[in-house]
């Protein structure tokens, strides 16, 4: 009895043959896959954005016409670098380090960042002294952030306070330094 069914389910796998390729299968088709390229576009602009660098306030960390990708989700943490919508009658975007975020006492003076009391190793500025003298606690939904070229940047040092609802999202990828 087994061998018989066996025998059968060859017959029938050998006597299928194809189906002509219509007009109905190739709209189904393309359907298919702009829809899935749709979605994934979709999907990607939720969680990244490109960006490119322009002007000297992150070198060396990062150059003019670097191209960047930020992510768009997820928390701010000290350190972490991110554009952010300047608020300026032309709404420029800025990209700047995070140094400080809510609840930090944050104290510079004669060029030496303080945060809570310590001194910050920062090995990533271009220049050692820096103008600015401020002693501040950052306010809650807010992040301080300064340029890496400190003597060439226009930062919370003179714009205040960042917003964490301006942040467009914090750089992820260089493309600029994984080409070079």
């Amino acid at each position: 009895m087994l061998m018989k069914n066996v025998k059968n389910a060859k017959k029938t796998r050998k006597e299928k043959v194809e189906e002509p390729y219509t007009l109905k299968r190739f709209l189904i088709d393309t359907v298919q896959v702009v829809g899935s390229a749709l979605v994934l576009t979709f999907l990607l602009l939720i969680f990244i954005q490109p960006s490119i660098v322009s002007g000297p306030s992150m070198q060396p960390t990062y150059y003019s016409k670097d191209f960047l990708i930020l992510w768009r989700h997820g928390d701010i943490k000290r350190n972490d670098i991110i554009a952010f919508d300047s608020n300026n009658p032309t709404h420029d975007d800025y990209i700047k380090r995070v140094i400080a975020i809510e609840g930090d006492h944050l104290v510079i003076s004669d060029s030496i960042v303080t945060i809570n009391g310590e001194v910050i190793d920062e090995p990533y500025i271009k220049e050692s002294t820096f103008k600015g003298e401020i002693d501040m606690t950052i306010s809650e939904n807010c992040v301080f952030v300064m340029g890496d070229n400190r003597n060439d940047s226009h930062d919370s040092r003179v714009m205040g306070e960042i917003n964490l609802d301006d942040v467009i999202g914090k750089v992820v990828i260089n493309f600029n330094k994984l080409f070079r």
